[in-house]
């Protein structure tokens, strides 16, 4: 019997970490605001017409 207490705390420990892990590193979607879509539909403009100057970082 101690000897199952002990492996369902293992697992629940890596259970634990996996849930961790995963919530660090899950993105939420978010929807731009207006003055990034302005900003994204002129850089799409300038690429189309081949006014873009991109600089090396």
């Amino acid at each position: 019997m101690a000897e199952a207490i002990r492996e369902m705390n293992d697992i629940l420990f890596l259970l634990q970490k996996i849930e961790s892990i995963i919530d660090t590193r899950l993105t939420g979607v978010v929807e731009p605001d207006e003055d990034e879509i302005n900003l994204i539909a002129e850089y799409r403009d300038r690429k189309k017409e081949g006014n873009l100057k991109l600089h090396e970082i």
